[in-house]
């Protein structure tokens, strides 16, 4: 792990402090430079004991602040921090530049559409649009979910050279959500080919049984991946017509996202 500036501090110290809070927000801090983190390192760069920083991370996982990696156990930002950083955002950047673009799609589509981005192996909803309908797919705004199950986090995993696959899939053996998920990190990469040839990720029933979408990743004009966009639907819905529907509507409604991005900064 690279060194990580420690971080700030404001003013002069509490007259009583409390070292355990002080702790949680230093490893807080420690996000905002590093996506994924070892128990060990956490213990090197607050210099505690393993089992005290096993115990930091323990109750913040607890309170939603930090999350662990099903597949590499490494330790991520949770939905609550991640929520936080969406907050300070959600009247500029990504989000609200991508919320007219969720609006249309959700309008001409009539199915749930999401904004996401990959933290690590699990992807991201940043935002969503749920239809009228009374039979649809839940919004997962807000939320975590692991990427080789999802068409968002897939998009977004074509876009990695095979390296920074396996980096981020250090191990064979894939979490398995449904009958239909992918099981391994070769079946996976294989998936992500596939991807790349066609120009579009797609789950069908990987994640929620009964469930399927496509998506497509959001690109800057250099070719930088910054998000993907979802279209989600009940499989009944799902046909190849309709497939063929859903992609040209969310790769028009990418390329010109991406393109307004372009020369924005977007984290």
């Amino acid at each position: 792990m690279r060194n990580i500036p420690e971080a700030q501090t404001f003013g002069d110290g509490p007259k009583y402090p409390l070292e355990s809070v002080d702790n949680a927000l230093r490893l807080l801090a420690i996000f905002s430079h590093e996506e994924r983190i070892r128990v060990k390192d956490v213990a090197e760069l607050l210099g505690v004991s393993t089992g005290t920083a096993h115990r930091l991370l323990a109750m913040l996982v607890y309170r939603g602040y930090v999350a662990q990696d099903t597949v590499s156990k490494l330790y991520v930002p949770g939905v609550v921090l991640l929520s936080i950083g969406l907050r300070t955002v959600q009247h500029s950047g990504l989000r609200q530049a991508a919320a007219k673009y969720l609006d249309e799609l959700g309008a001409t589509l009539s199915e749930t559409i999401h904004l996401a981005t990959l933290q690590g192996a699990q992807v991201f909803y940043l935002d969503g649009r749920e239809p009228t309908q009374a039979l649809r797919v839940a919004s997962r705004a807000g939320t975590l979910r692991p990427a080789h199950c999802t068409s968002a986090g897939k998009a977004l995993l074509a876009e990695l050279t095979r390296e920074e696959v396996l980096e981020i899939y250090p191990d064979e053996h894939l979490l398995q959500v449904t009958d239909r998920s992918i099981r391994s990190r070769s079946q996976l990469l294989i998936d992500l080919g596939d991807t790349r040839r066609r120009g579009y990720a797609a789950n069908f029933g990987e994640l929620e049984d009964g469930i399927g979408s496509v998506a497509v990743a959001v690109r800057s004009k250099g070719g930088r991946p910054l998000a993907s966009l979802a279209v989600g639907a009940p499989m009944t819905r799902i046909s190849d017509d309709r497939i063929v529907e859903m992609v040209e509507a969310i790769g028009a409604a990418a390329k010109s996202l991406g393109e307004e991005l372009s020369g924005t900064t977007v984290r």
